[in-house]
């Protein structure tokens, strides 16, 4: 596998795990060109959904463009990471991403690299809402408190992604400051307190260990196996597939809480992405949710309505 990975290739392996690490921070240029990669895959195996990969794949390019080109100040740093530390519930939550501005311009610039790619009716909702700066704020205050049947969805994907490359950046630059909530039974991220996009079986050094990945600054947590992430219990933990047990892409359910969480066992196929692949496999998630599942987590490439 390429060097580029941020995960460590199923060769490289080493005699024993000796030290869990709780927490794995990005790495957002290997990260994005991993999940370009697999967005490019999709787009050319599935015909159903192969234009908004694509878009996708635009989408996460003009995040590289910005890590590469407008690289986040140490003022931002230091105001997103005050956010994690008083927590999303702050009444002060919308005055404080008022008076952040990396996100806002994330958005104005990552809207000016995709509007191409765009329908034009979306085009001009999505330019219309970077002019109207007390509604963008709304809008991204409402993702952040999980509300996000507030916004409209072609919105959310863009907004989010602003959001991200922000979090994400102020995450991995500052790492020893980053973790401000308990790691051991986090749900939601122990950095910037959004929920998973599911959970990752890693390979490699890491054989066989769990981490969730966050929907928003893509940072890993260790979460034990064969336990839910949601409410702890062990009794009634199932797995599911659509095909055989060694499929890399499964669904974890508990029957006690009724909640799932999409599980991806990269020790089986170490070229999954977990945005990319969730995205790919919603028919498991139909097929658990006709069972009278709930996700745990959300997709920030397809918002729940």
């Amino acid at each position: 596998m390429p060097n580029m990975s941020d995960i460590v290739s199923p060769d490289k392996r080493t005699p024993g795990i000796v030290a869990i690490d709780p927490v794995l921070f990005p790495i957002l240029e290997k990260l994005y060109d991993r999940r370009l990669q697999r967005l490019n895959v999709l787009a050319t195996k599935q015909e159903e959904n192969g234009e908004y990969f694509r878009f996708l794949s635009h989408l996460v390019h003009a995040q590289k463009h910005i890590l590469e080109h407008m690289p986040l100040d140490q003022p931002n740093r230091r105001a997103i990471l005050g956010l994690f530390s008083h927590g999303l519930d702050s009444e002060l939550l919308e005055d404080s991403l008022a008076s952040i501005t990396c996100w806002q311009n994330a958005y104005t610039t990552l809207l000016q690299q995709i509007s191409a790619f765009l329908p034009s009716p979306i085009q001009q909702n999505l330019t219309e809402l970077a002019a109207d700066k007390p509604r963008l704020i709304r809008a991204a205050t409402d993702l952040l408190w999980s509300q996000y049947q507030q916004v409209n969805a072609g919105a959310a994907v863009v907004l989010w992604a602003a959001l991200s490359i922000c979090w994400a950046q102020a995450v991995a630059t500052q790492q020893e400051e980053a973790v401000t909530q308990p790691i051991g039974a986090a749900v939601c991220c122990p950095c910037c307190h959004a929920p998973p996009v599911g959970s990752l079986v890693l390979g490699g050094a890491r054989e066989g260990l769990r981490y969730l990945q966050c929907s928003l600054c893509e940072t890993r947590w260790h979460r034990v196996r064969a336990v839910c992430v949601d409410c702890g219990a062990s009794d009634k933990i199932d797995h599911w597939t659509l095909d055989d047990a060694k499929s890399p892409i499964q669904i974890e359910t508990c029957g006690d809480c009724k909640g799932y969480i999409k599980t991806f066992r990269l020790d089986y196929d170490p070229e999954l992405e977990a945005m990319a692949d969730d995205l790919g496999s919603f028919s498991l998630d139909n097929a658990i949710e006709e069972n009278g599942f709930m996700r745990i987590g959300i997709n920030p490439f397809s918002f729940p309505a």
